[in-house]
């Protein structure tokens, strides 16, 4: 598994493409030489022997057979002294001088080059040499053999190949090796980066990528984004802060405002006024109530709440018993498993769930809920569903928006910030929020990376 995971890694693609370039340019160096080189020498031994075969047909021209014979023969006294072969046959074909017995069988290209194996004996050994020759056709039906030893240039070119297969060899191996080097110190810095943003992503808007101190470019880049980071804290911090502020001073308002109106709903006079009291009192609750959602909203989409080890059964099954009182008689259904422990912001995920539960008992038109937790594949799968009108597919989406209030909910209680806060957080926790079919009414899942293994039930 551990191959599989590197072999799919950009260190392997690195270092296997490091090493092919390499390759190819070695085998575009080399193949280069070696085909220049075999070409000069085999064009030079070419000229040589068709110079010499145009000789000797000069020569037949201006001599008698006799003496041509002869000049063929002493040619041919000493051939592994120059290495040439040597054979002149007859119009009828019989053999006149050489020392080679060739032609009847020697198939010849059209140009009349030929090549072919001749043995010879050196001492007590018997060694197999590569004869290039040329068949020329001379006057009066005569046929002239002249042909040079090439076994040296064929064991050149054999040797230029090997060496040029093991030069490949050797410099992918080498540039596989530095591929893999300079993949693992590019991977190192990238895990070092990567590990930085995930801390800053989690909210620790202190944290600052590492610094190599080479000064190439990527510490340029790396020291840009530090500067930025900071940029960033000090305007997040400030904005916090005005919000905080803000949200403190409206709390209060509110809180004075609540104080009169009850005040004045106590001492109202009328019936009228006791209800105009009741509706004032009801819009600073939900007032109070929206403010509440967009604060909490904000911290968790601002990526600054702190995370831990959350026990998040023991959440659930809290606001399970808390929400018992306030649905109807054997309405709400718990079934919850133990020890689930999340990374997370503890008063946000209760939020959330709070939030599902409440929209389960409100929108469910009284039909039972269901809630259930338990561990699939490494994460924590939280379920609300309810047995009401749902929310259709097409509307799904748009749910999650705040402040959208989807078509028929106008004459319902709620400000339309309750799926966004759940969507926000589940952003804030990297879960996955799926809204569903609950046949009838909808199913809400929220799924959170664990933290540790399930304790056991």
């Amino acid at each position: 598994m551990a191959l599989v995971s590197f072999a799919r890694s950009s260190i392997a693609r690195v270092a296997v493409l490091h090493g092919l370039v390499l390759a190819a340019s070695m085998v575009a160096v080399l193949g280069g030489v070696y085909l220049g080189t075999s070409r000069i020498i085999a064009n030079e031994g070419d000229q040589l022997l068709t110079l010499e075969v145009q000789s000797l047909a000069e020569d037949f021209r201006e001599k008698d057979l006799d003496a041509f014979v002869t000049e063929v023969v002493d040619r041919a006294e000493d051939p592994w002294v120059r290495g040439g072969v040597y054979e002149l046959r007859g119009p009828t074909g019989d053999f006149l001088a050489g020392n080679v017995v060739v032609l009847p069988e020697l198939a010849a290209g059209r140009d009349g080059w030929a090549e072919f194996d001749v043995a010879v004996t050196r001492g007590d050994a018997n060694a197999s040499r590569r004869i290039r020759g040329r068949i020329t056709a001379l006057r009066g039906g005569f046929q002239l053999l002249v042909g040079h030893d090439v076994q040296d240039r064929h064991t050149f070119r054999e040797v230029m190949l090997r060496s040029l297969a093991w030069a490949v060899l050797v410099t992918l191996l080498f540039g596989a090796l530095g591929g893999l080097w300079l993949g693992r110190r590019i991977s190192r810095t990238a895990q070092a980066i990567t590990a930085s943003a995930g801390r800053i992503a989690e909210g620790n808007l202190g944290e600052r990528l590492p610094v190599s101190g080479s000064g190439d470019e990527i510490d340029a880049l790396v020291t840009r984004f530090n500067d930025l980071l900071g940029r960033v804290e000090s305007l997040t911090t400030t904005m916090r802060a005005v919000l905080d502020s803000t949200a403190h001073d409206l709390r209060g308002h509110l809180n004075r405002i609540r104080g009169a109106a009850q005040d004045a709903r106590n001492g109202a006079a009328s019936p009228e006024q006791v209800r105009a009291g009741d509706a004032v009192l009801t819009e600073i609750d939900r007032l109070s109530g929206t403010l509440q959602g967009l604060l909490r909203i904000a911290l968790a989409e601002s990526g600054t709440a702190p995370l831990e080890s959350v026990d998040l059964s023991a959440v659930t099954a809290d606001l399970a018993e808390f929400y018992q009182p306030v649905a109807e008689p054997d309405q709400l259904h718990a079934q919850i498993t133990a020890g689930l422990m999340v990374r997370g912001h503890r008063q946000l995920l209760a939020q959330a769930l709070s939030n599902l539960l409440d929209n389960a008992l409100k929108y469910g038109n009284g039909s039972p809920v269901n809630l259930t937790l338990a561990a699939v594949d490494g994460r924590a799968r939280l379920c609300v569903s309810d047995g009401g009108p749902g929310i259709a597919p097409e509307y799904r989406e748009l749910a999650t928006v705040r402040f959208r209030r989807l078509p028929g909910s106008s004459g319902l209680p709620g400000s339309g910030l309750g799926l966004s806060l759940v969507a926000a957080v589940a952003r804030l926790h990297h879960a996955r929020l799926e809204l569903g079919d609950g046949d009838p009414g909808l199913r809400v899942t929220l799924e959170i990376p664990l933290d540790a293994a399930p304790a056991a039930t």
